[in-house]
């Protein structure tokens, strides 16, 4: 199957904020700040008439995605350790998880 190749205009003044506020999150360490500025973003991308796929797989989502995942200090095991503590936790177990500084 052919991948599907979509294309995004920098000169869309909505597309080149949510690039530039993308690329300014990068040296972030304030979370909530991340995460309004990508749900600021990413209704802004929906409103452009983009949607689905294209928004999941647009590069400013997955540069945003990449700061979380650099703040989260994101591994395999990590994550496979933050699922089973989740799945404890919704059954009102007390759980113990790594704290990695930044």
């Amino acid at each position: 199957m052919k991948p599907h190749i979509a294309k995004s205009d920098g000169n869309n003044e909505c597309l080149n904020k949510a690039a530039s506020d993308a690329l300014f999150v990068q040296d972030a360490v304030n979370m909530i700040a991340v995460a309004g500025s990508f749900h600021r973003h990413l209704k802004a991308m929906r409103e452009t008439g983009m949607s689905g796929d294209e928004i999941n797989n647009h590069p400013v989502t997955i540069c945003f995605i990449s700061k979380f995942s650099s703040l989260c200090r994101m591994t395999a095991d990590r994550e496979d350790n933050a699922f089973g503590a989740i799945e404890k936790m919704a059954i009102g177990e007390e759980v113990q998880y790594e704290v990695i500084p930044i």
